[in-house]
């Protein structure tokens, strides 16, 4: 099923423009992957520690590998799903005050702040880059893994984040005041 911004009619010139309906699809895709991921990680985490509740208080065994592995897992969950909560605009923001500004105001603090916010991403990826390499060296305690498994989590999850925030963030620049109905 294709996504709904994706359509044969073209409504303006820029939703007939080829780029924009690969983006479109790309981010559709991109969606769709982080969504199965997440919920693949979270189906793990679950069975991973009731095989380590069970393990210990049924048969007496620890199961080491499964804390440490639901541990991981839990670590990707959180960072990808800030992507998805940033999706639905589900990150606690008080706009109370830009709400009841003048056009003019919302979108130069809007601006602003889509561009701190930009910024900050940005040097959280770069910046959590350098911690793979270090990430090969180090090994994970149980399973010996390297560490850069769960270290990858920041760089992979922050640019999702990225991503997401931007396309949450831009219209409240571009369209200050305007609704979620007028947004979709």
């Amino acid at each position: 099923m294709a996504h709904p911004s994706i359509a044969n009619t073209c409504v303006s010139e820029t939703a007939c423009n080829p780029l924009i309906r690969i983006a479109n699809r790309g981010l559709w895709l991109l969606r769709r992957l982080v969504d199965g991921v997440v919920l693949a990680l979270l189906a793990y985490m679950a069975l991973a520690i009731l095989a380590q509740v069970v393990g210990r208080y049924f048969f007496n065994y620890s199961i080491a590998w499964s804390e440490e592995t639901a541990t991981f897992a839990q670590v990707w969950l959180t960072l990808l799903g800030a992507g998805v909560a940033m999706r639905y605009n589900q990150h606690v923001g008080v706009d109370f005050l830009i709400l009841k500004a003048p056009v003019g105001v919302q979108r130069i603090v809007n601006g602003a702040a889509f561009l701190l916010g930009i910024w900050f991403l940005g040097v959280v990826v770069v910046g959590s880059l350098s911690m793979l390499s270090i990430g090969l060296m180090v090994k994970s305690p149980a399973l010996r893994l390297p560490m850069a498994i769960p270290y990858a989590a920041l760089p992979v999850g922050f640019a999702y984040f990225l991503i997401e925030f931007a396309i949450t963030t831009l219209p409240r620049v571009l369209r200050p005041g305007a609704t979620a109905s007028q947004e979709d």
